[in-house]
C-alpha cells in the first residue's frame, strides 16, 4: 500500500514539472518572436534616442538608423557622412531658403573722405631775388585773406626798378610810352597799382617791399617738401606746425615760398567697390553723411570717375564736388554715401546667407541633411537681397544665416585649398 501511495505521488510531480516547462518554452519562445520582430531606432549622433518606428533626431534632424545588437554596424550611409571632416560639412537646424529671381532696384554704398579740391590750391612764388626782411605770417594752417600781408623782402631787381621809374618822371616826363613799361615791369615783378602811386608821390624807392597775398584760404608750406599730391589726395609728410621759411632767408626768383589751399571748394572721393563699378555714373545723384555735420545729409552728385585703379587697390574713386562756404566741412573727415542704382532682373538671396572669406564669397548649401561651402560670385545689394552672378540656381537650397554655421578658420583653408 505504500508502494503504490509512493508511484502516484512521483507520477503526479512528474505531470507538474513537465507543465510548467511547457509554458517557460512557450513563453521564451513568444519572448523570441516578439523580440525579433520589434525593431529599435536610434540617432547615430545622440545614441541615447531610442525610438519604435523610423524618423528623424529630435536634436540634430538627422535619420534614425537601425539598433542592432548582434555587434555589426548599421548599414546606413549617414554614418559615412560623420566621417567626413569638420571643416568641410556642418550639422545644423538652421533655417534653409532658395534663390529667388527678382527685379529689385540696386542699392549702392560707399566709404571716403573729404579730400582737397587741387583746382583750388593756389601758390605764392618769388618773382625777384632777394631777402626775406618781415613774416606776416607764423604757422601753418593760419587762415590768409585777399589783400593780406604775407611779407617784407628787399631785392636788389626791385630798387634798381624803381630808380628807372623815378629817373623818367625826373628826365623824361614826356615819354609816357616807356613810364607805362616801367610801371607794368614793376607790376610784374610783384607791386601793386598803390605801391608804384606812393613811389611816384613820395619821389624815393622803397628798400623793401611788402608782398600781399592774392588769394583767399588758409596757409601750408612749400608743396614739394611737405606734401604728396597725387589725384587730389594730399599727405601730410611733416606734422611740425611751424612754417619752414624764416625771416632772413634768402630766396630765389621763381621758388615757391606759401601755398594757399581755399578749402571753400572741397572733394567727396568715394572708394566704388568692383561689385558696384558697374551701377556706378557720371551724374548720378547721391546722399552724403559726414562725419561732424550731426543730423544732416547733403544730395549731391558724382562729377568725375577716374579712369584708373590706384596702386594696391581694387577699387575706383569717384570724386563729388563740394561747396563748403562756411567751412563746416573738415578735410579729412569720413563720408558715407549712398545711391539707388537701376532696377535689375536677376537671382537674389538674402544678404545674411553670404558670408564674405575676404577674396572668397561663400554660402552654406545644404546636401544630404548637411551644409557645406560653396563659393559664389555676388553682385549689387538692394535692401535686404543681394544678388548671386554665379554659383547658385533656383533649385539650391542654402542656410538663411551664413555666419551661425561660421568656423572661419576651418572653413578658410578649406576655400584655399
Amino acid at each position: 500500500m505504500k508502494i503504490k501511495s509512493k508511484i502516484v505521488l512521483f507520477s503526479f510531480c512528474a505531470l507538474f514539472l513537465a507543465c510548467n516547462d511547457g509554458k517557460e518554452s512557450g513563453k521564451g519562445h513568444e519572448n523570441h518572436s516578439t523580440q525579433h520582430e520589434q525593431k529599435v531606432y536610434t540617432c547615430p549622433m545622440h545614441p541615447e534616442i531610442i525610438r519604435n518606428e523610423p524618423g528623424q533626431c529630435p536634436i540634430c534632424g538627422m535619420d534614425l538608423v537601425e539598433k542592432t545588437t548582434d555587434g555589426q554596424a548599421a548599414s546606413d550611409k549617414g554614418l559615412e557622412l560623420l566621417l567626413k571632416p569638420t571643416n568641410q560639412f556642418v550639422i545644423s537646424q538652421v533655417n534653409t531658403v532658395s534663390p529667388v529671381e527678382k527685379e529689385l532696384r540696386g542699392n549702392i554704398f560707399a566709404i571716403g573722405t573729404i579730400s582737397y579740391d587741387t583746382r583750388q590750391v593756389n601758390t605764392v612764388s618769388a618773382r625777384v631775388p632777394g631777402r626775406i626782411e618781415k613774416l606776416y605770417v607764423k604757422y601753418r594752417y593760419q587762415p590768409v585773406s585777399k589783400g593780406q600781408k604775407l611779407m617784407d623782402i628787399y631785392s636788389k631787381d626791385l630798387e634798381t626798378e624803381q630808380q628807372n621809374l623815378l629817373f623818367l618822371l625826373k628826365n623824361d616826363l614826356e615819354n609816357v610810352s616807356l613810364i607805362k613799361a616801367s610801371e607794368q615791369k614793376l607790376l610784374l615783378l610783384g607791386l601793386t597799382t598803390e605801391q608804384i602811386n606812393q613811389i611816384k608821390l613820395s619821389d624815393k624807392i622803397f628798400y623793401t617791399i611788402t608782398i600781399y597775398s592774392p588769394y583767399t584760404g588758409h596757409l601750408h608750406d612749400l608743396i614739394q617738401a611737405e606734401t604728396n599730391v597725387e589725384m587730389g589726395n594730399m599727405v601730410s609728410s611733416n606734422l611740425t606746425q611751424e612754417l619752414q621759411i624764416k625771416e632772413g632767408m634768402y630766396v630765389s626768383k621763381g621758388q615757391t615760398i606759401f601755398n594757399i589751399y581755399d578749402t571753400q571748394k572741397i572733394w567727396a572721393l568715394l572708394n566704388i567697390y568692383p561689385d558696384a563699378q558697374s551701377s556706378v555714373k557720371t551724374g548720378q545723384k547721391v546722399t552724403l553723411e559726414i562725419d561732424g555735420l550731426k543730423d544732416h545729409e547733403i544730395e549731391a552728385t558724382i562729377d568725375f570717375i577716374e579712369p584708373v585703379i590706384r596702386e594696391n587697390q581694387k577699387n575706383i574713386t569717384a570724386r563729388v564736388y563740394l561747396n563748403n562756404p562756411s567751412n563746416e566741412i573738415k578735410i579729412g573727415a569720413i563720408v558715407k554715401a549712398k545711391s539707388k542704382g537701376d532696377k535689375r532682373k536677376g537671382l537674389f538671396v538674402p544678404s545674411t546667407s553670404v558670408v564674405s572669406l575676404g577674396l572668397n564669397t561663400i554660402v552654406f548649401i545644404k546636401k544630404d541633411g548637411l551644409f557645406k561651402t560653396k563659393k559664389i560670385q555676388k553682385g549689387s545689394l538692394s535692401g535686404e537681397w543681394i544678388e548671386i552672378i554665379s554659383g547658385l540656381n533656383k533649385k539650391d537650397t542654402i542656410a538663411q544665416n551664413g555666419q551661425l554655421l561660421m568656423d572661419s578658420e576651418s572653413f578658410i583653408k578649406t576655400e584655399n585649398k
